[in-house]
């Protein structure tokens, strides 16, 4: 203080905080222009590279040629069904973007699902691949088709919404709100119920395993509606070690222009029925002794399931009071090694590993480990892997949301908060980074 008083009194201006440069010695040299490019241009290409999988272009293609093939506008000279050249457009698009997709696990599970669909087609390898352009050249408008009970949206103008619901396993629950919950619900229960239609299921106790439940009977009533379904309740039923390929009344199609019709996509493993007048389509599968189920259905019917009193799975969810916290469970036994040290069938480690190889990723992933830790049954691989494929068949557009995680994070598994990583967290938190570096590379520039 004395010498600040002194030199003052001497006239001398003391320099402003601005102006003090500080010894040589003390200070930082600034970040090298070359390190922030290289950094900056990893980070901008893991961006970039986290969406340049064309998957989504292959299923507008296949889209169009879908609606062509229903509309006549698809003849095959080799006597395939139209949907073969549907099916071969967009097995064709999906070769050609393989160089930026093949670390995809949805795309390698999308190709899979088509070759799958073309084997139970009939469909060759080589032949015809639609030509939009060419339709068009000719002034032919590609519209839905016009079969009777064809279901027409309320909103004209706008493309038909739908909602997906699936269930697999010890069972696991995908909502119509993509809601994710492993539950008890051991029993008889609602799926769907709305005018049109019910779906119900029973789950037992899995055998030998404790508190394990799993989808052993599976019912779907197609209600009374003289348009365009029957004079009378139409049901199908499944049961363990029994999946018909018709419905109980002996038939396989009902209703105008087959307007409700089942096919056996392989006997005694997968049916699928469709609803035309709903535009529902309602897979089942069997594995092993157990039911998988996935179902789409556009948003405007699965409004009307909402206001029915009767607690529906897929569209509220299992009661608070039957949700299992299966985050907590993988936390918590996933440092046994030792099979004789806790009340599990088989070790994370070694469960995680299997269904890496099943190559399901993400709430499949955790339920797949979940339902190994707990039974020891490796049909539970295959029955979330085939409900996975499912839904992505379905709703292409379901890969947009996945971040195709094939390991435990236990931060994000059982965190300490409610805060939950979205699938966009990668993109942001690279673009930021990207953000940072430039502005300290400009402040020590």
């Amino acid at each position: 203080r004395e010498y600040r008083s002194e030199r003052s009194s001497a006239g001398r201006v003391e320099p402003s905080v601005h102006e003090w440069k500080g010894m040589a010695s003390l200070s930082y040299p600034p970040m090298p222009p070359i390190l922030s490019l290289v950094v900056i241009f990893i980070l901008v290409y893991l961006i970039d590279t986290s969406n340049a999988c064309g998957m989504q272009l292959c299923y507008d293609r296949w889209r169009t040629a879908a609606s062509a093939a229903d509309n006549g506008l698809i003849k095959p000279p080799n006597g395939e069904i139209p949907a073969c050249v549907a099916h071969r457009t967009h097995l064709v698009c999906l070769i050609a973007e393989e160089q930026n997709c093949r670390t995809n696990l949805q795309y390698q599970m999308t190709k899979r699902g088509i070759i799958h669909k073309m084997k139970n087609d009939k469909c060759y390898a080589v032949g015809d691949v639609f030509n939009a352009s060419a339709v068009m050249d000719k002034g032919i408008i590609i519209r839905p088709n016009n079969l009777i009970c064809t279901f027409r949206s309320k909103y004209d103008k706008t493309p038909i919404k739908y909602q997906h619901c699936g269930l697999f396993g010890d069972p696991h629950l995908r909502t119509f709100k993509d809601e994710f919950q492993t539950c008890k619900v051991e029993g008889a229960w609602s799926l769907v119920q709305n005018k049109y239609i019910m779906i119900m299921v029973t789950n037992n106790p899995v055998k030998d395993h404790g508190a394990a439940t799993a989808t052993s009977k599976l019912t779907v009533v197609i209600k009374k509606n003289e348009d365009c379904a029957s004079h009378d309740f139409v049901t199908y039923r499944a049961r363990t070690n029994y999946l018909p390929g018709t419905f109980e009344n002996g038939r396989s199609d009902v209703g105008p222009d087959k307007s409700v019709a089942i096919q056996v996509m392989e006997p005694g493993k997968h049916v699928e029925i469709y609803l035309r007048f709903i535009d529902t389509t309602i897979r089942v599968r069997q594995i092993g002794r157990y039911f998988t189920f996935a179902i789409k259905m556009p948003q405007e019917i699965v409004e009307q399931s909402l206001g029915d009193d009767t607690q529906q799975l897929c569209v509220q969810g299992c009661p608070e009071q039957e949700q299992i916290n299966y985050k907590k469970y993988l936390a918590e036994k996933r440092k046994i090694m030792d099979l004789n040290q806790g009340d599990i069938a088989m070790t994370s480690e070694r469960a995680s590993e299997l269904c890496r190889q099943s190559q399901v990723v993400d709430f499949y992933f955790d339920s797949c480990v979940f339902d190994l830790m707990t039974t020891g049954d490796e049909n539970f691989t295959i029955a979330a892997h085939q409900l996975l494929e499912d839904l992505t068949e379905l709703s292409p557009d379901i890969v947009k949301t996945q971040e195709n995680r094939t390991y435990l994070n236990y931060e994000e598994i059982h965190p300490s908060s409610g805060c939950r990583l979205k699938s966009n967290f990668i993109p942001w938190t690279c673009a930021l980074a990207v953000l940072l570096c430039f502005l300290f590379d400009q402040r020590n520039s």
